[in-house]
């Protein structure tokens, strides 16, 4: 009796431990089971494209065409998938925010179900790149350089689909890390102030007259996160951040093509992990200039894209697991708030100024240097610096219009525009669709509970300049920059900060 209670009494503890083993093993698939459901999973692909002496040059108002190409041009295509929910994400020096924005969204849509909320183009804005003609079935005519921008153009178009094949067969789940270092080498702030308290912009010449330690108000995180096969660890693909216009070298009167800063240190970062796919984003860089614009070597543009390229570098070599996992990502509209215009007294008086401004530009006189808030540099010649306030003009006869006619009733109040975000791991990811100043930047990094947060402008649209509160009332270049869109209200408090809020509150619902 003893014995025959003993082997039952083992045989039931055999099964209770047999139970136990199963009770976890089936909690153990579970979990797998869910992580498989929420893990981050990415591809990318990059190419690269070949521009052409002689097509036409974007970033310049005379008109030039290139005259010279250093290097290719490159795009990196990124595609994130989470819980069955995608987006892609479309990097490149050339104008892939503005005007190619729309060719790139029936491209994609050609190949991948996604909404064109889902579809993020983010340009470096590069100011050294060509324009693209990609009427795939509307050539120009033969001979002229805007059939060179189409041959250029459509190898753009054949190399973009071949790289949307490739991206749905390659998804990989992946782990996210990510490094941030200082770099305060290349930049500086480019909205400087007179003694007598008004504000302008600071180029080359200006910087160098208040000296060559000036930073002013930057954001120097060079930022770099890498997304690494989540079983053998081997990185995939990477983004790169930094917060400055890629102006090295740049002159719009003599016009070549070559990727800048972006794109050296990008290449230098795909170098360092085996050749992977890096994309780059442009930070909130309104205000944020790269020394020695329209009087740079390209030794000095190459020596900015290593330095920054060092510094990514040293990040690689610090990076940081990601605690969360899975990606969100979501496509929300911010409201910037338009102020009253001017007196039809001071619209009127700016007009004279500017006519005459304009007149004595086109003699060639050497003192037309300031104009209606704007500066001008020695570096510019007086009729490029008179088509330049042109490009203000029109609004100034739109605004007086709008008093003589009793219309002020009928203007808008506000600005709507699509703001993305996304979270991939511990990373955070604005794009705001104009030019940030870059205390709008600041405000977005500080405010939101996330570890690492790239806040891009440049991405989904080509608004314009869109100061911080702290800047509306000044009418540099980039302050004023609403006048160029020829029919629209100032801005008025927060300005951008108004975009800045709504990222954040999305991004903080994210980090939860």
């Amino acid at each position: 009796m003893y014995t025959v209670l003993s082997v039952y009494c083992v045989k039931e503890r055999k099964m209770k431990i047999s139970s136990a083993f199963l009770l976890i093993f089936a909690w153990i698939s579970s979990i797998q089971g869910v992580y498989a459901q929420t893990a981050l999973k990415v591809s990318a692909h990059t190419f690269a494209i070949q521009p052409k002496v002689g097509m036409v040059a974007s970033h310049t108002r005379s008109g030039v065409l290139i005259d010279a190409v250093y290097g290719d041009l490159k795009t990196t295509l990124t595609l994130f998938e989470s819980r069955g929910n995608r987006f892609l994400l479309v990097t490149s020096a050339l104008g892939i925010d503005g005007y190619l924005r729309a060719p790139i969204i029936k491209l994609v849509q050609e190949r991948l179900a996604l909404s064109s909320d889902a579809i993020v183009t983010s340009s470096s804005h590069s100011h050294t790149v060509p324009w693209l003609w990609v009427d795939e079935n509307n050539a120009p005519e033969k001979g002229t350089p805007q059939q060179l921008s189409w041959e250029v153009g459509m190898d753009f178009i054949k190399k973009f689909r071949a790289g949307l094949s490739l991206l749905e067969k390659s998804l990989q789940p992946v782990s996210v890390e990510w490094g941030v270092v200082e770099e305060n080498r290349i930049s500086y702030n480019r909205r400087g102030v007179y003694l007598d308290g008004d504000t302008y912009f600071m180029r080359e010449e200006d910087r160098q007259l208040v000296g060559e330690g000036y930073t002013g108000t930057i954001d120097p995180d060079a930022s770099l996160v890498v997304f690494k096969h989540a079983e053998t660890g081997n990185p995939i693909t990477a983004l790169t951040m930094f917060a400055c216009h890629p102006v090295v070298a740049y002159n719009p009167e003599k016009m070549f093509t070559y990727g800048q800063f972006p794109q050296v240190a990008s290449d230098m970062v795909s170098a360092h992990f085996g050749g992977i796919p890096v994309g780059f984003l442009q930070g909130t860089s309104g205000d944020i200039n790269a020394k020695y614009m329209l009087t740079g070597t390209m030794e000095q543009a190459e020596q900015a894209g290593k330095s920054l390229g060092e510094t990514l570098l040293i990040a690689a070599n610090f990076l940081q697991p990601s605690k969360r996992s899975g990606m969100d990502w979501s496509m929300e509209t911010a409201f910037i708030p338009y102020d009253r215009l001017p007196s039809l007294y001071d619209l009127e008086q700016s007009l004279a100024e500017i006519d005459d401004f304009v007149k004595r530009g086109n003699a060639g006189d050497e003192n037309t240097l300031r104009c209606v808030g704007m500066n001008f540099p020695r570096a510019l010649t007086p009729p490029y610096r008179a088509n330049l306030i042109l490009g203000v003009r029109d609004w100034y006869v739109w605004a007086i219009e709008q008093h003589k006619q009793n219309l002020l009733y009928q203007l808008p109040t506000h600005l709507p525009m699509r703001i993305f975000t996304a979270r991939f791991g511990d990373v955070g990811f604005v794009g705001l669709p104009y030019e940030p100043f870059v205390k709008t930047g600041l405000k977005i990094k500080r405010e939101t509970h996330l570890p690492l947060v790239l806040a891009a402008g440049y991405t989904n649209g080509t608004i314009g300049y869109i100061s911080d509160a702290s800047a509306v009332a000044d009418r540099e270049y980039m302050s004023g920059y609403f006048r160029y869109r020829k029919n629209v209200p100032p801005y008025k408090a927060p300005a951008g900060d108004a975009a800045a809020d709504v990222a954040i509150n999305q991004l903080n619902r994210f980090a939860r």
